[in-house]
């Protein structure tokens, strides 16, 4: 791989270690090719689980919008992040931090539009189908969305994100075991407000 560039297979944590420490080092210059290069190496790898953290963290958010603002704050606070550590959780915790956010500014003001929440969902090989997958969809959204905001944020990152529980812990600032009674309710309220469909 070029030094920084981008690459189809997924990155290891010590390829992603490498990559920041580039862009730490060139630090806000984002004109520098070895730190464009790397920046797009780790905003291609991660992007796209961001994005879907925040499409299930807030339903109904801008999750495009939320998602590049979260990778841009990321991007410019570098500096912050402990290289000794893995990247990750570091990322998802800014995640995190700014879906809460979000959700107490969303608690404040009006209940936003869910319209164009249709397009989340996969689409299926013909219109029955379709139909079935989008019902479901929305029903788990609506049922992940009744969550208190630990719960649901914790099942994403679990379920969403691929994230472990050590690093869930990290991210919501609780203890592994905390993180598997918020998993354990949340599943089990999934599943009263779902009348027993499977997760």
């Amino acid at each position: 791989m070029i030094d920084g560039g981008p690459s189809d297979r997924p990155l290891e944590n010590r390829e992603i270690t490498r990559l920041v420490r580039i862009c730490r080092r060139t630090g806000e210059n984002t004109g520098n090719d070895a730190g464009s290069r790397a920046w797009e190496a780790l905003y291609s790898h991660f992007h796209p689980r961001i994005l879907g953290f925040c499409r299930r963290a807030l339903p109904g958010a801008d999750a495009d919008d939320l998602a590049s603002e979260i990778m841009l704050k990321a991007r410019f606070r570098l500096d912050t992040f402990d290289d000794s550590r893995p990247f990750a959780p570091w990322l998802f915790r800014v995640a995190a931090n700014r879906c809460w956010d979000e959700a107490r500014r969303r608690a404040r003001s009006e209940p936003l539009d869910d319209e164009g929440e249709a397009s989340l969902v996969s689409e299926a090989p013909n219109p029955l189908e379709q139909l079935i997958v989008a019902e479901r969809g929305e029903r788990i959204r609506e049922a992940l969305d009744r969550l208190p905001l630990r719960q649901r944020f914790a099942l994403t990152l679990r379920h969403g994100a691929g994230s472990n529980y050590r690093e869930i812990a990290e991210i919501l600032g609780v203890t592994r075991t905390n993180v598997g009674v918020l998993l354990l309710r949340g599943r089990r309220r999934m599943r009263e407000y779902l009348a027993g469909e499977e997760i």
